[in-house]
């Protein structure tokens, strides 16, 4: 590490000078142009990130970035490359305007943060000669040298309280304490600590972990800078030079080396002792020979079968794997790179949906769907068009070159496929997002046009809807989402409603439900915000933190009561898309069993793509947490087709429950549903139980559990402690005498 000079730091401070001066005065709020140059702070001990060289010059994919936004945005970067823990201080103090990071939850009392730019993995590095530690379960135990103030110190203080951690100054220490024996292990970025790895006797021994977003952070309340570098970032993305930043450093920043020379290598470990043997005889010769033609067609093999490997991995990461068509991700690509054309011949984005998804898929089976989906994407190809995407769940997408009739495309789609010995009328809704030529366009922006337009489309039950600036969504929707956005899960808490067990007459569960305090907005109702949070893509935020925290508030119920469960329901498309919850249970397993943990997902949620709910459920299953099938009967799926999934439980709509006593209908669906669930061994609870009545019925008919508002309203977890250990009829009583508020 290089001390920094005298005059460098005055450089520093009379660029913080010219940034204060400027917020004093009110210069430049409408578009942030700096006089000055913006100073990015940095560790100087990061490849291949950022580092001081022997040259006592900044190298790095990060510092190369950085200089081409602050080029583009009509400044200088200037770069201070210090100890990590010192290069966070410099932002915090004002010496330095930011810094490259993890984004964490700890880091935003001092952080605001801009987009991420980057994804970056951690990974476990132990001896060669010492013991491989494989997970972070195995860490317990263990001295862990980790870098002071970084994030994985963050991460396993708080998650792993039970594991030695030896705080080092940086990353090439991290891994020198481990080769010289001073610590077991050590936790790292891939990327860096394989860069200093290579001379060293440590080795990677697990796979890779949290992977996480790297972005700019900014001193807390520093908008106009965290906006500049936003609007930085995305018109690098947008002009192709971020790209080709990061195609110059894609083989530093590789997280794995997979080359020809490493089988190579391999190779010659077998090579030398032949022509070592060799001497001893034409014979011993002959038999190695032998071997090494042997090994060099296993290898060439094995060479083969990893590029095919690769590229089929590839291949799935850009496609729909049922009709063979470009998913999302990669129709966006292909979408941007014809808008950026000079003659562009993209007319418009057309999103189509197939209705009567569950409907289908009920009545005729998940197999004829598919058949159904493959069909109907080969018969918009055979239209010409573009681009054709599939998305998922019967969500299409097609890019006309010129005008075309949105009739002709209905009725052409609409007309009837013929699946073996079915015939299937498939009925369609469009949106519709026209290119105007804007110079600013975009693919996501078209894209998010056209789902508007769909969202019109299926509330006015017409076929089709053309964007306009009239179909935006409400305002306050947007500033919600914008409220999001900056303050995340901050002001999110969790209420928790009991469940009783009939069978008992004890509080043995409850089930966690979100609520949003906001101090812009007051309190917002979950049936306001967890829709646009869906429809945005932004709920997987969400999602993660309320089963992290039901996690660790299913603990401290179970020191009261061993047994105790608690339930969090989870958006149908972080189930199906994955998200990284089944990492996310994983990880929380290797801390504690997860066991008494229950995942809830709505009926409509998981008929939608079934086979694919089948993988997912039964690798959480596995994992140790329960599923639940939230509001039955309120889609089309019968419990017996439900039971082919690996779940635990079904709740009880509250539409079937609030009149059963006085509706013998609902009284006979409910008493015959109970009597299904159990002959298929599932467990049957409850929801909207308002009366005794009601709650009485259920359990003459054998129902396990139930909640309502007779039993209990959503309470804090320090009231819902008091519930626990404690007869239904006992707790009744006091809560009649006004001793526990609900």
């Amino acid at each position: 590490m290089v001390p920094v000079g005298g005059s460098k730091r005055r450089s520093v401070l009379q660029t913080t000078l010219v940034v204060g001066l400027l917020a004093i005065t009110g210069v430049g709020h409408a578009a942030p142009v700096f006089e000055g140059n913006v100073v990015f702070a940095g560790s100087a001990t990061y490849p291949p990130h950022q580092w001081l060289g022997e040259d006592d010059e900044p190298h790095g994919f990060v510092v190369e970035l950085e200089n081409q936004l602050a080029e583009q945005g009509g400044t200088q970067a200037e770069h201070l490359l210090l100890p990590w823990k010192e290069a966070l201080q410099a932002v915090i103090s004002g010496d330095a305007d930011a810094v490259a990071l993890f984004l964490s939850e700890q880091r935003r009392e001092y952080f605001d943060f801009t987009e991420p730019f980057y994804y970056v993995p951690h990974a476990i590095f132990s001896h060669k000669n010492g013991e491989r530690l494989a997970s972070l379960g195995d860490l317990v135990g263990y001295q862990v040298a980790v870098v002071a103030g970084g994030y994985a110190e963050q991460r396993l203080s708080q998650d792993y309280p039970n594991v030695q951690l030896l705080k080092v100054p940086n990353e090439r220490d991290c891994l020198e304490v481990v080769a010289s024996r001073s610590a077991d292990a050590c936790v790292e970025a891939t990327h860096t600590a394989r860069y200093y790895a290579s001379d060293l006797p440590v080795i990677k021994t697990s796979a890779p972990f949290w992977p996480r977003p790297y972005v700019f952070g900014v001193r807390k309340g520093n908008d106009e800078l965290r906006d500049w570098l936003d609007r930085q970032l995305s018109m690098a993305i947008a002009n192709g030079t971020y790209g080709d930043i990061y195609q110059r450093w894609q083989p530093r920043l590789r997280s794995e080396d997979t080359s020809f020379f490493e089988s190579l290598k391999a190779l010659a470990w077998i090579a030398f002792p032949i022509i070592f043997m060799a001497v001893l005889g034409w014979c011993c010769s002959w038999y190695f020979k032998r071997k090494v033609s042997d090994r060099t067609r296993q290898l060439t093999e094995e060479l083969v079968a990893r590029r095919q490997l690769q590229g089929e991995l590839e291949y799935r990461a850009g496609h729909d794997l049922v009709t063979g068509l470009p998913n999302r991700g990669k129709f966006v690509a292909d979408l941007d790179k014809h808008l950026q054309q000079e003659r562009s011949e993209v007319a418009a984005v057309i999103l189509i949906r197939l209705l009567n998804v569950e409907q289908i898929i009920s009545i005729f089976g998940y197999q004829v769907f598919r058949e159904l989906l493959q069909n109907f994407g080969q018969r918009l190809k055979a239209m010409g068009f573009i681009q054709v995407g599939h998305f998922g769940s019967g969500v299409f997408a097609v890019v006309p070159s010129m005008d075309i009739s949105y009739q002709h495309i209905v009725d052409n789609m609409i007309e009837p496929f013929e699946l073996g010995t079915i015939s299937l009328d498939a009925q369609v809704v469009m949106g519709v997002s026209h290119n105007e030529g804007e110079s600013s366009i975009d693919a996501e922006e078209l894209l998010r046009r056209s789902m508007t337009a769909f969202s019109t489309a299926s509330k006015a039950e017409k076929t089709w809807v053309i964007y306009s600036p009239e179909l935006e969504p409400d305002p306050k929707d947007i500033f919600l989402l914008q409220q999001f956005r900056r303050q995340g899960t901050r002001d999110m808490f969790l209420v928790f409603q009991p469940k009783l067990d009939l069978a008992t007459g004890y509080i043995k569960g409850a089930e966690a439900l979100l609520r949003w305090s906001s101090p812009e907005l007051g309190a917002v109702s979950p049936g306001k915000f967890i829709p646009i949070l869906e429809k945005s893509g932004l709920i997987t935020e969400v999602t993660h933190w309320v089963v992290e925290q039901a996690w660790s508030a299913m603990f401290r119920f179970q020191e009261r009561d061993g047994s105790f469960g608690v339930s969090a329901n989870i958006a149908a498309r972080d189930l199906m898309s994955g998200c990284g919850l089944v990492d996310l249970i994983q990880s929380l397993q290797g801390v504690r069993e997860t066991q008494r943990l229950c995942l809830e997902v709505t009926e409509t949620g998981v008929i939608e793509d079934y086979e694919h709910a089948i993988d997912v459920l039964s690798t959480l299953r596995a994992s140790g947490v329960h599923c639940a099938v939230d509001d039955f009967g309120t889609g089309y799926a019968s419990l017996s087709y439900l039971s082919k999934l690996p779940i635990d439980e079904v709740k009880l709509d509250r539409s079937f429950i609030k009149d059963m006593v006085s509706n013998r209908q609902n009284h006979a669906i409910v008493a015959s549903t109970i009597e299904l669930a159990h002959t298929l061994n599932l467990k049957v609870t409850a929801e909207g139980v308002e009366d005794m009545d009601t709650l009485r019925a259920l359990a003459a008919l054998g129902c396990d559990t139930a909640q309502g508002y007779i039993i209990s309203r959503p309470i804090a977890e320090s009231d819902l402690i008091h519930l626990l250990g404690r007869p239904y009829l006992k707790v009744s009583q006091v809560r009649s005498q006004g001793e526990l508020s609900t």
